[in-house]
């Protein structure tokens, strides 16, 4: 008997490559794309969905414990990322349902690379530098785009998670810089291993060149870089974002780059994503910004694509995905 896989809001899953669409199809069943506002009810999106099993979606909507009660024909859920404070995972396991989401070591060299890319756009005014030359300002007042040399800085990495580690490697190794590490769910032997020394979190805002977020979104991390904690960030520092957007109270971090507390912010990721015309980072100084595209080069995409499709099948099968989600 066919069984029903939904995509919603998991916008470049198979886009690009739609073999994997394809495989699905093989192999499961049914493949509908679905696109819904990003508020929408769980009312609403339960009719949407009555009657499919398997579920791929992106950031968006919520899918709540209210969701998963009225949609009882889910089995599986599987978010095509890593973050998924998007699903209610505990209430996806009251109904049964498995959860899972990609798993992190297939996107750390490249969300470790953007990040890297995010800072030096900062710190060499790429960017800005760039529109000088096709606006022939090519010999007006360079002084403007003065810099900083990165090998030997400070580098604060928030989050040593996979893709943390990583950049921190690139940083140790391509640029010779010290690296500090938070991470509350690590030990000091443990952090040494990933090539970090253990700080608190004070502490590292007060002695870093550069800070890189690589946290989970929580309650309690919910705008972690708000006014109070910029403040305590070293005068003339970078930050680098490529977790998520609410972890950062835009407004306060546009204050510190106006004032001139803070050297430059570059972020992949925006607290409402796409950004309202009002968003204060839009119009900030010393700001570059990309749209969440970090992952979106080919090889990332095919193996998190591929890894959805093994995942997806094996539920249809009665086995477990590579990763389960508890909480």
């Amino acid at each position: 008997m066919s069984q029903k896989v939904a995509i919603v809001n998991a916008n470049s899953f198979g886009r690009y490559f739609p073999e994997y669409i394809e495989m699905l199809k093989d192999k499961v069943g049914d493949v509908e794309r679905f696109t819904v506002d990003k508020n929408i009810s769980a009312t609403e999106l339960s009719e949407q969905l009555q009657g499919y099993e398997y579920l791929i979606v992106g950031t968006t909507p919520q899918f709540s414990e209210e969701f998963f009660k009225l949609t009882p024909s889910i089995k599986y859920i599987a978010r095509f990322g890593i973050g998924y404070n998007n699903v209610d995972v505990l209430g996806a396991k009251k109904y049964d349902v498995i959860a899972s989401n990609i798993p992190g070591v297939l996107e750390k060299e490249d969300v470790a690379e953007h990040a890297v890319g995010l800072l030096m756009s900062l710190i060499k005014h790429s960017v800005d530098g760039d529109k000088a030359v096709r606006s022939m300002e090519w010999n007006v007042n360079r002084g403007r785009f003065l810099g900083m040399r990165l090998h030997g800085k400070t580098v604060g990495v928030l989050g040593m998670g996979n893709i943390g580690k990583t950049f921190a490697h690139i940083m140790a190794n391509g640029f010779g810089c010290k690296i500090l590490g938070y991470d509350p769910y690590l030990s000091k032997e443990e952090m040494e291993k990933r090539g970090a020394e253990k700080k608190e979190l004070d502490e590292i805002l007060a002695e870093s060149d550069v800070l890189s977020l690589h946290i989970n979104l929580t309650n309690e991390s919910y705008h972690l870089m708000n006014k109070e904690c910029l403040q305590k960030v070293k005068t003339g520092a970078y930050i680098v974002n490529t977790a998520r957007g609410e972890l950062v109270d835009e407004v306060a971090m546009c204050e510190a780059l106006k004032e001139g507390k803070l050297a430059g912010y570059g972020a992949d990721v925006i607290e409402a994503e796409p950004p309202k015309e009002d968003n204060p980072l839009l119009t900030c100084p010393h700001t570059v910004l990309t749209p969440h595209l970090a992952t979106y080069n080919a090889e990332c995409n095919r193996q998190m694509c591929q890894s959805i499709v093994d995942d997806v099948v094996a539920v249809s099968k009665g086995q477990k995905p590579s990763v389960v989600l508890e909480k």
